[in-house]
């Protein structure tokens, strides 16, 4: 499908060039409509909404979060996976009695010793612990890529309303232009008895109703800008914004949806509310040690190290029996909060599902809107030019009509860039569901 492209002619001003025809790739024309005030600018000031992304997401305390938690998840998963290593300590006392019985306190300790300590069976505890905190790292991950994922919409929208703000305040300006051209000739005509004093009258007052509205569009642009300077660290101008490539809209696949950050956190907090129903499963099992320690173990210090170095070993062997239901609460309750992360899985599937579907049917909206007003400009065009050439050839026709075909002119115009901006932010929430972010 292709659009097909004018430029606008108002009045007696031109501010978009000779009037030609081009067919150009879906919204192409479109984006060219939204450009009408775009000055002479170099490379090096221009700004896509690309690079604003990128210079957002490299400031941005959100993202900066979500990367020290994903650090937090990282060092976790290390802390786990070092369960599995045996613990190599150190050990030394010393102490001195007096007085007492030294049956009961041998007169003093001294002890240096070296022991290894080792995990031989644990009933699968390490293996749920190290493969939950895994998971947690998969969750932070998929959290980091939304926070992303939330930057870049705002970065985005903010850019689009700049770039919509900047083509409406072109049109009120050209419209605006070309009233004030009007006033001049309807005085003219009123010195020669040719208009009504009141045609003059309401034609000023059109002038300044197209300067509040340009004015309103301004104070929108210089929003946007705020909000996009704010976002990105930069002071870019309105200048400096350039049209984005065109936006298609794409169906969104089961892949992608499970690909989504949203899914990934979702999956991977199922997982490690699995894995830990697992540990405390592992309680219900039995659980062996080794630990094996050498050095010097005595009273007094001297003959304790000259006379009495050696070593031992310990292997230890418990089976729980009973604990008064305490560990098959414990389960229980684990075993529910895995259902509910399995059920919140698919909560979260459907939520994505309705939002996509939401963007895409806003998004069909606004191309259909899009194309109607790109159709509808000519039409209103003509009316407005036919009528004003009536009115001041005399013909049956009153000012008022004339306005009226003007506004309507106007509207149309006005009604492609909001249209335009409409469907891209519709295509930029789509992006930011499924975590899309320009790399």
């Amino acid at each position: 499908m292709e659009w097909e492209s004018r430029n606008l002619r108002t009045g007696t001003n031109q501010t978009a060039g000779p009037c030609r025809r081009s067919s150009l790739p879906l919204f192409g024309a479109a984006i060219a409509i939204a450009s009408l005030l775009s000055s002479t600018r170099s490379l090096a000031e221009a700004l896509g909404v690309d690079d604003c992304v990128r210079l957002a997401l490299a400031r941005s305390p959100a993202v900066h979060a979500a990367g020290f938690d994903i650090d937090a998840a990282a060092a976790r998963v290390n802390a786990a996976r070092a369960a599995y290593v045996p613990r190599l300590l150190a050990e030394g006392e010393y102490g001195h009695s007096e007085g007492f019985d030294e049956v009961i306190t041998n007169g003093g300790s001294t002890a240096a010793l070296l022991t290894l300590q080792a995990t031989l069976l644990d009933g699968g505890l390490r293996d749920a612990q190290f493969a939950a905190a895994r998971a947690r790292l998969q969750s932070a991950k998929a959290i980091e890529q939304q926070r992303r994922a939330d930057v870049a919409l705002a970065v985005r929208s903010a850019y689009f309303a700049a770039l919509a703000a900047r083509a409406e305040t072109g049109i009120h300006r050209d419209n605006a232009r070309m009233l004030r051209d009007y006033v001049a000739l309807l005085q003219r005509q009123e010195d020669l008895g040719l208009a009504f004093h009141t045609d003059v009258l309401r034609a000023q007052l059109a002038v300044e109703t197209a300067r509040s509205a340009r004015r309103a569009s301004a104070a929108q642009l210089a929003t946007a800008r705020s909000q996009l300077n704010a976002l990105s660290g930069i002071e870019g101008t309105a200048e400096s914004l350039i049209e984005p490539q065109a936006m298609p809209l794409a169906a969104a696949t089961g892949a992608m949806i499970d690909a989504s950050p949203v899914m990934a956190d979702a999956w991977a907090t199922v997982e490690a509310a699995r894995r830990e129903s697992d540990a405390v499963r592992s309680e219900r099992r039995a659980h062996m040690t080794l630990t094996a320690s050498g050095g010097a173990l005595g009273v007094r210090p001297a003959p304790t190290f000259r006379d009495h170095g050696g070593g031992q070993f310990l292997l230890g062997f418990t089976v729980p029996l009973y604990d008064g239901g305490g560990t098959a609460a414990r389960v229980a309750a684990a075993a529910a909060a895995a259902k509910s992360t399995e059920a919140n899985l698919e909560q979260s599937r459907q939520a994505i599902t309705v939002a996509l579907a939401r963007a895409a049917a806003e998004a069909r909206r606004a191309q259909g809107d899009v194309a109607a007003w790109q159709r509808a400009i000519p039409k209103a065009e003509d009316n407005f030019q036919l009528l004003r050439a009536r009115y001041f050839g005399g013909g049956n026709v009153r000012l008022l009509e004339v306005l009226d075909a003007l506004t309507q002119y106007v509207d149309a115009r006005l009604n492609v860039p909001r249209a335009l901006f409409a469907y891209r932010v519709a295509i930029a929430t789509r992006e930011q569901i499924l975590g899309a972010v320009p790399q």
